[in-house]
């Protein structure tokens, strides 16, 4: 019986590996004809197509996310990934026999040459590939600007922090550890002993011809208790610290590879005015892609934002304030420009360029500086009363 199935399945086996043995020109001709370019997606949209599905013929992978175009490209906030590879079906490829060749040629295919999007490079399936040349984990130098745009000066930023390779597996994993930590887990439903009612036995256990029953609760009835029902928990899974940090450094190296990330000398705005606020910030943002902004400073007590940064922003609703202490990798994917103020951005390198273990001396440090301030703040108020 094996081998009759085994001679039946022989034309099928052989018809799939001519297949296979053209997927690779096929898609190799796709790609030189219709380039990447890193103006055509982000970071942010290659998680919603995160590879996992197998090839099949005429792929198309899509992704729509709210990142907007460069305005080179289109002046849209929504940008849209399309990137067919069409693999050819022609009745050629149907053979009863295979040839050591097309055998060979299946074999030699890589696993990530199937539908990926973004393009990968030749290190790894999961690493985002840019068409200009990057020489990684080496010191990069970025302008300074004051909020009227205005270059003030250069900058040096790590390397390490700042310049290593966009892995896609880190940051979905990252994402996923802070959404699923984020989650209230409240759901709960009644079992058949906290549902009301349902004390006595319905009826007796023998002589009514019915179907013996202990209580009108049971899950078995309409208005009875739900069995294995959800309750309430903690949906948090681990995730090592080294692996959040490597997130953070792939999500701000991604935001300086696509050009979205600005650096002033301070965040500190003249005025608390949110309408003044507003055309600051268009005007400082006017050439780079997005619509959407995250502001990062050194704290509410910091001199290079502070209070007077989060009235003058807190009602813009493209627009977000947050502290060095409370940036994660899912704010830095959600928003499209990253704007770091100088001391918060030396900061954010001093915390990741650190070892793992120093980091939470470098937090204790940060919240006795912050207690330190309180503490001049209060008696300052209590010197005023």
């Amino acid at each position: 019986m094996h081998s009759n199935m085994a001679r039946m399945l022989e034309p099928l086996l052989a018809s799939c590996i001519h297949r296979a043995a053209a997927v690779r020109p096929a898609a190799a001709s796709c790609l030189s004809s219709s380039p990447i370019t890193p103006s055509s997606w982000s970071v942010a949209a290659s998680l919603t197509t995160f590879p996992g599905s197998r090839p099949t013929s005429h792929t198309t992978a899509t992704s729509s996310l709210p990142c907007s175009l460069p305005s080179s490209l289109s002046s849209s906030s929504t940008l849209h990934l399309h990137h067919s590879r069409h693999i050819s079906t022609s009745s050629s490829l149907h053979s009863s026999q295979a040839s050591p060749e097309a055998v060979s040629a299946v074999r030699s295919i890589p696993v990530h040459d199937f539908g990926l999007i973004p393009p990968t490079s030749p290190t790894g399936a999961l690493t985002v590939h840019y068409p200009q040349a990057i020489e990684y984990l080496t010191d990069r130098e970025a302008w300074v600007y004051d909020l009227a745009r205005q270059p003030v000066s250069v900058t040096s930023l790590n390397g390490a922090v700042f310049n290593v390779p966009v892995r896609l597996d880190i940051l979905q994993r990252a994402v996923r550890y802070l959404r699923a930590k984020w989650q209230q887990g409240t759901h709960a439903s009644k079992n058949k002993a906290e549902v009301s009612g349902g004390g006595r036995k319905p009826w007796a256990q023998k002589g009514s011809g019915k179907a013996r029953q202990g209580s009108i609760r049971s899950p078995l009835w309409v208005g009875g208790g739900a069995a294995h029902g959800p309750r309430p928990r903690s949906h948090a899974h681990k995730l090592y610290r080294n692996v959040r940090m490597l997130a953070v450094k792939c999500a701000l190296s991604a935001k300086i590879n696509e050009g979205r990330l600005v650096i002033v000398d301070s965040l500190q705005p003249a005025s608390h005015k949110t309408s003044a606020m507003s055309a600051t910030l268009r005007a400082l943002l006017s050439g780079t892609p997005g619509s959407s902004v995250l502001l990062v400073d050194t704290g509410l007590t910091g001199g290079d934002g502070g209070e007077v940064l989060r009235k003058a922003v807190g009602s813009l609703p493209w627009a977000e304030v947050m502290a060095v202490e409370d940036l994660t990798v899912y704010h830095l994917l959600k928003y499209h420009i990253l704007v770091l103020s100088l001391p918060a951005a030396k900061l954010i390198e001093a915390m990741l360029a650190a070892p793992v273990r120093r980091q939470s001396a470098l937090r204790m440090a940060w919240y006795a500086q912050q207690q330190a301030a309180f503490k001049v703040a209060a008696e300052e108020l209590a010197a005023e009363e």
